[in-house]
């Protein structure tokens, strides 16, 4: 089993000379197990490691004793433990998820800090899944309705955040393989009482389904791994497919993303739904919980008129327009004001109706916005100096805008590097009253802010030598007056 191990470790170079890894030990006999083989490793390559345990608050004096051993283990093998203590079921309660999710969320987290402490270029965290793990991931994602990259399982390395992998180099073996391994060391682990809770999802896999699966075939975990390896290398070739058609029949920026009718006709409906799904995911920031009846749903747009619109996970929302179908994510209720609608959308096509010599208007709750698009002379002298009209480069507005009130997530973009500030910090920086934040008309694309209504634009928007088009934004009424400039 040892060989097996570490054959994956190499192949998939889990662990390089110089790196820290952080095993994340449990105390049962998968992660004790493979706290044991990464220790031996060390003969091998060069690197650091450490343990971290994270006790969840579930099993009272049970739970505390796991930390304990956990403690004792590391002394005895010379490693140093970093231990966290969480409260999952209250953190369960207050975000409205299950269990499963909310341990889930708190351990990455801890993870997440632990390797913060560690303030080395290169850290890994260490998860002890294995084959009937992975196994039972793939069942689990298939029973709610996943596509081919989540039936492709779990992967030996991935990225936890921007500074931090996270490693598997158990998944070549078998729990069984795990357990007559550490009998045969004399090594003693913990037992989790809740692995046996069937009310878990994955317990009732586990306990439940893939016995019988294996009644029927004793290799059914090794076929059912095998199977996910060839799902991965079908997902890498579509997810490579679904980027060159992207770039070829999409416009994405800042959040919002509009298909053209030559995404539906031209491409088989495969590499359609990959496609799909990588802007879903893209857009939520998470393919967790974009799910293939998502993606289906958004297809079947096509097929309806202009104007239907299709509610999606993580506030997002499909609409079909004219030309094929937009995808956009909307700002969160709770972030708006508490009078007045939660904003207005400005439309291509009232942006194109902007174009004559007029201009149109948008009646606000609190005044009025004017919108005119013109040519651009070049006279950058000409360029208004007031708070509350403002010329932006309508090249560079490709999708629908919205007029609304502030969201989490939202940002300016400072400079023309590209460099961005949150909104909160450019409130503060401008000592802007807490109380006012949620006052303030904001003209955003997504979740980037083009225009603090009274304030700044951003820097992607303003004008320079090679603009060709300005759409000119105004507010008027209510206490909108252009009596001093900004």
């Amino acid at each position: 089993m040892r060989e097996e191990v570490y054959r994956l470790i190499e192949q998939e170079k889990l662990i390089e000379p110089g790196d820290v890894v952080l095993a994340g030990v449990s105390g049962g006999a998968d992660s004790v197990c493979m706290l044991l083989l990464l220790l031996a490793y060390q003969s091998k390559c060069r690197y650091t490691l450490q343990a971290v345990h994270v006790e969840h608050g579930i099993r009272g004096e049970a739970s505390r004793q796991d930390a304990a051993f956990v403690a004792s283990l590391c002394e005895e093998c010379g490693i140093c433990c970093q231990s966290f203590a969480v409260d999952v079921p209250d953190y369960a309660a207050r975000r409205g998820i299950g269990m499963e999710e909310a341990a889930r969320e708190l351990r990455y987290d801890c993870f997440a800090r632990a390797a913060e402490r560690c303030k080395a270029g290169r850290v890994k965290v260490a998860l002890a899944h294995h084959a009937d793990d992975n196994a039972e991931t793939v069942l689990f994602r298939m029973a709610r309705g996943s596509g081919i990259k989540g039936l492709g399982g779990m992967r030996p390395m991935r990225s936890l955040n921007d500074n931090v992998l996270i490693i598997r180099p158990m998944l070549a073996v078998t729990r069984s393989e795990i357990e007559a391994y550490l009998k045969e060391c004399g090594q003693p682990y913990r037992v989790d009482a809740t692995n046996l809770d069937t009310e878990y999802s994955r317990n009732r896999i586990r306990h439940r389904v893939l016995p019988e699966l294996t009644a029927v075939n004793q290799e059914a975990v090794s076929h059912i791994t095998r199977t996910a390896g060839m799902m991965l290398e079908l997902s890498g070739y579509l997810a490579g497919e679904a980027e060159r058609i992207l770039a070829e029949t999409c416009r994405f920026r800042q959040g919002i993303c509009e298909f053209k009718e030559a995404f539906f006709v031209n491409y088989p409906a495969v590499i359609q739904k990959e496609a799909v799904h990588q802007v879903l995911s893209r857009i939520a920031g998470s393919s967790r919980d974009i799910a293939n009846v998502h993606v289906e749903d958004v297809l079947r747009l096509w097929e309806l008129q202009v104007g239907r619109t299709l509610d999606l996970p993580y506030r997002m929302r499909a609409v079909r327009c004219y030309g094929g179908v937009r995808i956009e994510r909307m700002p969160e209720a709770e972030e708006t004001a508490a009078d007045g609608p939660a904003g207005y959308e400005i439309t291509r096509e009232m942006i194109g109706r902007a174009q004559s010599e007029d201009g149109i208007d948008v009646a606000l709750s609190d005044g009025n916005l004017h919108l005119r698009v013109f040519d651009f002379t070049g006279e950058m002298q000409k360029i208004p100096k007031k708070a509350y009209t403002k010329w932006l480069n309508y090249d560079k507005i490709e999708c629908s805008l919205w007029l609304r009130r502030r969201a989490e997530g939202d940002y300016l973009t400072i400079d023309e590097e590209g460099h961005r500030k949150k909104l909160k910090e450019y409130f503060i920086g401008e000592k802007i009253p807490a109380e006012r934040r949620n006052q303030i008309w904001l003209l955003a694309e997504g979740a980037h802010i083009l225009w603090v209504v009274g304030g700044r634009i951003s820097a992607d928007c303003r004008i320079h030598d090679h603009t060709t088009k300005i759409l000119e934004v105004q507010m008027s009424g209510g206490n909108y007056r252009e009596d001093q400039e900004d």
